[in-house]
């Protein structure tokens, strides 16, 4: 069995250091040879003028059959078809069987006229279509159908293949890939740093050993009929060596992958807009004879990938450079058998010339030596791998050179002092003391230049506070909210919280950093409902103030943020930023709207299992395009009591009835509910209720839109 490619060790997480430098550094390469690779592009015009992905299939037949009439030499897709298209003559014929009518003459004839599946299963045969598909390394699922794969091996047992083994894939339907000249995957792993570098050109599943969506299209188009795959035996285990199609050979890493040789950032690689193609009359000379790579850049699409040229890369444009490298194989950088014996050999000379000069050197000396030590290390590396595409092993003689250097002593003792003081002055008036403590004990726990994490984090606001606080002078404004938020914040320290910032009487706080903790979504839900319980038990003290019925709305979301020590050259704070950030902050303003103390994503509520929770709406808040479940915290799962479970399940009873479209039905529940708990959100259902009972409308969409922050 393989290894996992991607769980690569520290020494090749170091490595990919001074390959992403060197991959900048030769970069952009012009592309000179043929034949052109022309990228079609799904962008954000095409979706905004032929409507949102998936299109329909007869819209991407056209674009097939349009390629075709412009002489592509080859179509590869990097989408996948998988669900069939239902025909929208399909609910006339449920219809008809349901009154008993047989179907009318016209029915059969214009049946398969709206057939999309048939008209892009048509639009594909007898042409050079390779389809892409997903495969699915821990997913074990099948859906559609594989192509038969033109590998060829002497592999009796692909167990022992150090290939790279998938649990599933879903492909494209049975008869797409019928029609089509080839089918290949098109996953790709990303390095634990989560950066595109290398790519897999075959894979096993179910004992067969399949092509990559880039290695199938470039068959297709040198015309071979088969890509031999070459192994030889290292113990018991059976290694890749490299890939052979007619003369052309292709060396691979044991796994059967290639290091991506990525020629430029976005763009590199010509682009057509989809819609482009679709609906111009003209036609496109620069097509002819073409590989046209049909897949997407718009960010909406989530096909946008971190490479080590750019954050941010379509995922077809990778598949463009692998193709690139697999149709000019000697552009495809590899690390050479003797990689190994040169990498000792270079430390043998290192240790000896520093054996001998260093003792010999000052400090200034010694940095020096190094500097140069490192700069020509480098400079050879960097010309082995440019001039003959060889990726020689850096990181081990660079870290020695550096680790011999005396002076590294000294700057991580002088560097260690001042991150304690750096933590203590950053850290000190958001977080508890005990964490202070470890962080100076442990001060990498704390990554200060930023980091991407899941979080959680919590947003409070007392409701029209600026009315309430109108009529108090400054220094009871200022005595208030020291009350008010001294407590707050102890109840957020003990929770192992970490306060973000205070905004008048708002409070945001987040879970997570700057030490992990894996239960930071039951802490926030935790300690909402401590400060709900203490905002009532000080009613007394705010009347006595002359302030009456303080309530405050807690927002929690639980996402990927970025966290670390933001801000400028004058003013830094250790903060978090992201969308889930801004989620988290437009559910504390949704609490008003439905009259309850907190609402919680559905993101934060899986990661709870000991609270129980009722559920409030589906919603899609302003600037977000996808619809969020929100939920409402109750207790603990052994502080329910018999009645409010009971209630509970009258809730979820009269919610289930509205989100099913029993709407008469739900609206009784939503009133018995509201009769016996007089809880403004049944209010809320009662109005919506009694709005859908008077429209009727056809096309409920149990989304509710909120166009306000």
């Amino acid at each position: 069995m393989s290894d996992d490619p991607t769980s690569i060790d520290i020494q090749q997480r170091l490595e990919a250091i001074p390959y992403d430098i060197r991959l900048k550094l030769s970069t952009p390469i012009e592309i000179t040879e043929l034949p052109p690779i022309i990228i079609i592009d799904i962008d954000e015009a095409s979706i905004k003028k032929d409507g949102r992905w998936p299109w329909e299939r007869k819209k991407i037949g056209t674009l097939v059959n349009k390629l075709h009439e412009n002489n592509v030499a080859v179509i590869a897709m990097d989408v996948v078809q998988s669900e069939k298209e239902q025909n929208p003559l399909e609910k006339v014929k449920i219809a008809l069987n349901q009154t008993g009518e047989e179907l009318p003459d016209w029915y059969l004839k214009i049946e398969n006229n709206l057939n999309g599946d048939s008209f892009f299963a048509d639009s594909i045969k007898d042409k050079e279509v390779v389809l892409g598909y997903p495969f699915h390394r821990k997913l074990v699922t099948q859906s559609g159908k594989l192509a038969s794969s033109a590998i060829v091996s002497d592999i009796e047992n692909t167990e022992k293949l150090t290939a790279i083994h998938m649990l599933g894939y879903t492909a494209n339907l049975n008869e797409f890939t019928n029609n089509s000249a080839g089918s290949g995957f098109f996953s790709i792993a990303p390095d634990r740093d989560g950066t595109i570098r290398r790519a897999p050109v075959v894979a096993v599943y179910n004992n067969q050993i399949y092509p990559s969506l880039a290695l199938e299209t470039a068959r297709i188009y040198l015309l071979e009929d088969e890509i031999k795959l070459h192994t030889d035996f290292v113990g018991s285990a059976q290694t890749i060596t490299h890939l052979s199609m007619g003369k052309m050979v292709i060396k691979t890493d044991a796994q059967g992958q290639i290091l991506i040789p990525y020629l430029g950032k976005q763009k590199h690689f010509p682009y057509i807009p989809a819609s482009e193609i679709l609906h111009s009359k003209k036609t496109f000379p620069e097509l002819e004879n073409a590989i046209a790579l049909v897949g997407t850049s718009a960010v909406g699409l989530s096909d946008l990938r971190p490479t080590p040229v750019q954050a941010s890369f379509p995922g077809v444009e990778i598949q463009a450079n692998i193709l690139h490298g697999l149709l000019h194989p000697e552009n495809i950088a590899y690390v050479p058998d003797w990689a190994a014996g040169a990498t000792v050999m270079t430390l043998a000379v290192l240790s000896l010339f520093m054996a001998l000069f260093y003792p010999l050197l000052q400090p200034m000396g010694l940095v020096i030596s190094g500097t140069t030590l490192v700069f020509v290390m480098f400079g050879f590396n960097y010309w082995m791998w440019s001039s003959h595409h060889i990726n020689l092993p850096l990181i081990i003689p660079l870290l020695t050179v550096m680790a011999v250097s005396s002076i590294h002593v000294i700057y991580d003792l002088i560097k260690e002092n001042k991150g304690r003081r750096r933590i203590h002055d950053m850290f000190g008036q958001y977080v508890p003391l005990e964490h202070i403590n470890k962080l100076i004990e442990f001060p990498h726990a704390v990554n200060t230049d930023g980091e991407k994490r899941e979080m959680t984090v919590l947003f409070s606001d007392i409701r029209d506070f600026t009315a309430l606080s109108e009529p108090l002078t400054t220094r009871q404004l200022k005595t208030f909210l020291n009350q008010y938020l001294t407590p707050i914040t102890e109840i957020i320290f003990n929770n192992q919280g970490t306060i973000d910032k205070y905004v008048g009487d708002m409070v945001m706080a987040f879970w997570g950093a700057p030490i992990y903790h894996p239960q930071h979504a039951t802490k926030a839900v935790i300690a909402a409902m401590e400060m709900q319980q203490k905002i009532k038990k000080m009613q007394k003290t705010f009347k006595d103030m002359g302030i009456n019925n303080i309530a405050a709305g807690i927002g929690i979301h639980t996402g990927e943020m970025n966290v670390g020590d933001m801000g400028s050259d004058y003013r830094r704070a250790y903060t978090v930023l992201g969308d889930a950030v801004n989620l988290g902050s437009r559910l504390e303003g949704l609490t008003k709207y439905y009259g309850v103390g907190i609402l919680v994503s559905e993101e934060t509520k899986l990661q709870c299992p000991d609270i129980v929770f009722r559920y409030i709406d589906n919603v899609r808040v302003k600037g977000k395009q996808d619809s969020i479940k929100i939920y409402e915290p109750l207790k603990t799962l052994n502080q329910l009591t018999e009645l409010q479970k009971t209630q509970l399940e009258n809730h979820e009873q009269t919610f289930a009835e509205y989100l099913s479209g029993k709407w008469e039905i739900a609206h009784a529940g939503f009133r018995q509910l509201y009769e016996t708990s007089n809880d403004p959100l049944y209010r809320v259902y009662l109005e919506r209720t009694e709005t859908i009972l008077k429209e009727q409308p056809t096309d409920w969409d149990p989304i509710h839109n909120h166009t306000e922050k």
